[in-house]
């Protein structure tokens, strides 16, 4: 049994990352042969292994928090998220690295699972900023998040280079300590329409596992 947190919902499960679920990521990744999208870096069978390696020496030093996001109602796997760039002295870090199987995307999955990690960061790592960061060219993803209520901070120029060698400008959001409380109720709200109804707010109260081995500031 590992220490790391397993954050769970009324639908959605974030269950800590391991090296035996390269299968699961590409199987998740082929429903829309997501690895061949332009603007993230998703597994396939050739890269999974170099993808998890990554991941989990993030987790060793203490700067990620990988995790597999799980349906409860079929215990599938459906995609992945992680809480990183993780600065304990400034109590801040970044939502990314996030995707899901085609077949969930625009469904209630991805409201369900940033919440949930934005409720950790905020009430249990005490965190006073939460960022997000997206290439500009995927709108898809922009509009995401603006739905969770981040605010547009600007661009960043030549923000990383991509597998294909392209200097990708990238777009950031955030969200503040100050701003959770609304985030949380305009979230809770979305969740409620989406069907989870009053499971919803029993999440809000407990949605995470007793097995936390991260405590106080990231």
């Amino acid at each position: 049994m590992n220490n790391y947190p397993t954050l769970t919902g009324a639908r959605v499960r974030l269950r800590p990352m391991e090296y035996a679920d390269a299968g699961l990521l590409v199987n998740a990744a082929s429903d829309g042969e997501l690895w061949k999208l332009p603007f993230t870096l998703i597994p396939s069978a050739d890269t999974v292994d170099d993808y998890i390696r990554i991941a989990l020496t993030g987790r060793e030093q203490g700067t990620m928090l990988p995790f597999i996001i799980e349906d409860i109602a079929s215990a599938a796997a459906i995609g992945t998220t992680r809480l990183w760039k993780i600065d304990r002295n400034n109590r801040k870090l970044e939502i990314g690295g996030s995707w899901l199987s085609a077949s969930w995307q625009r469904t209630w999955v991805n409201s369900e699972a940033k919440f949930l990690l934005l409720q950790y960061a905020f009430e249990t790592l005490n965190c006073v900023r939460v960022q997000f960061t997206t290439d500009v060219t995927n709108e898809k993803s922009r509009n995401a998040i603006l739905r969770l209520g981040a605010k547009l901070e600007g661009i960043v120029r030549n923000e990383r280079i991509m597998a294909d060698g392209r200097k990708r400008d990238s777009i950031r959001f955030s969200v503040i300590d100050d701003e959770w409380s609304r985030v949380k109720q305009d979230l809770l709200l979305r969740l409620k329409a989406q069907g989870a109804g009053s499971d919803a707010q029993a999440a809000a109260n407990s949605s995470f596992t007793s097995r936390m081995g991260v405590t106080g500031a990231p």
